[in-house]
């Protein structure tokens, strides 16, 4: 008797479909003012093989750069050694094999999500600490600590006599090109309600808050912008020998939250070009913030104190 050799082959797998093609596009405009539109789109397309993603930010645009995403390929699950053509395999010495002894395609794993499991009793691991909401952007920082140790850093020199002019320091300019000048940044920047900003870099519906009185607005036509080291002061501290382009630097200086405040014009008018030797603000509990502020600015532009500046900026300090 002849016992036929069962045999058989199995194989697995199949074509993946290709990986859809997906678009998203997403734009947002900022409205400075008549010149300061600004949009940012967004754009990803992703095909079998290629991932890419481009930003465009204003006129420039940033690639960072293309990521291979392999399409899985088709998977053979044939079993390695399967006879592919019964007839082609002698009949003698044939032996029975069991069908249920046949090798099968392995089956496709099906990916599953792990089980969450709360940490138990006694466990190590901390729970994930709650998002916390960023601040609003128009907060202003608040003021640094007095620091008494800066007067060290401090020239005392008497200062410049003659040759000051307003005119030597340009102000208010429009440096970014957004619309909106300096005086106009400083006011939506220190602005404790951010204000609307409409044609003209026109500011409606806003709150201000004027940190020599204590006097809020709403009509920021009432308010002043102040530079902490007046323009005369700063001429005759040093700025007499800078270039017109420093001095220009000084007069708008939007690099740091101190050189430039916001306050009622009745203050700004009544400081005028004095120092903390002739001139504190009303309210007296923010003067140790105020010195410190002279002090920083001082220093930031290397300018330089006389002696009754110096002794009353000390005299402050050594009570904050």
């Amino acid at each position: 008797m002849v016992v036929a050799l069962l045999a058989g082959s199995a194989c697995g797998g199949g074509d993946r479909a290709p990986t859809a093609i997906e678009s998203v596009d997403a734009s947002s405009v900022v409205n400075g003012g008549p010149e300061g539109d600004s949009s940012t789109s967004v754009s990803t397309t992703r095909a079998p093989g290629v991932a890419a993603t481009s930003t465009s930010i204003g006129s420039e645009t940033t690639s960072p750069g293309i990521e291979d995403d392999p399409v899985e390929g088709t998977t053979d699950g044939s079993p390695e050694g399967s006879l592919e053509n019964p007839s082609d395999v002698p009949a003698t010495n044939s032996v029975d094999i069991p069908s249920a002894s046949l090798p099968t395609a392995a089956p496709t794993p099906v990916a599953t999500a792990a089980p969450v499991v709360p940490p138990g009793p006694g466990s190590t691991t901390a729970p994930a600490p709650e998002p916390t909401a960023a601040p609003p952007s128009n907060t202003p920082a608040p003021p640094p600590p007095a620091n008494p140790s800066l007067l060290s850093g401090l020239r005392i020199e008497p200062e410049y006599p003659s040759g000051y002019d307003r005119d030597l320091f340009r102000h208010w300019i429009d440096a970014d090109g957004d619309g909106c000048d300096t005086r106009r940044e400083v006011l939506i920047a220190e602005a404790i309600i951010a204000p609307q900003v409409g044609s003209g870099c026109s500011l409606t519906n806003g709150r201000w808050y004027s940190a020599y009185d204590g006097i809020e607005t709403t009509d920021p036509s009432g308010f002043d912008i102040d530079h902490v080291i007046a323009l005369k002061e700063a001429w005759d501290s040093g700025a007499w020998n800078w270039t017109a382009d420093q001095r220009r630097a000084f007069a708008n200086d939007l690099s740091s939250p101190l050189s430039l405040i916001a306050v009622t014009a009745s203050t700004n008018r009544s400081k005028s070009d004095r120092d903390p030797a002739e001139w504190m603000p009303p309210l007296a509990s923010y003067r140790c913030t105020y010195v410190d502020t002279w002090v920083r600015v001082k220093l930031a532009w290397n300018l330089s104190v006389d002696q009754a500046e110096y002794d009353a900026l000390a005299g402050v300090l050594a009570g904050c």
